[in-house]
């Protein structure tokens, strides 16, 4: 769950960013560069999703078992 957060986090910051700073030096009207603000969003959006990719806890060639519900119970999920 924390990973969801941090991604959507990654893609709203320079637009909340800017907002808040376009607030706090109480301009009118601002004007939204919003070619500028998507592509620093994605770059904060492919950071992230390489950070995640390259810090995966599980080493190659392990296959990942989903948790099942076995005679009533949970199944936690195994790497093997």
């Amino acid at each position: 769950m924390i990973k969801k957060i941090i991604i959507l986090a990654s893609i709203a910051a320079p637009f909340l960013i800017f907002y808040i700073s376009c607030y706090l030096a109480k301009k009118t009207k601002p004007e939204w560069p919003v070619i500028k603000l998507s592509i620093v969003s994605l770059c904060l959006l492919l950071s992230v999703l390489v950070y995640y990719r390259f810090t995966n806890s599980f080493p190659a060639g392990q296959q990942y078992t989903p948790p099942k519900l076995e005679n009533g119970e949970v199944v936690a999920p195994k790497v093997q």
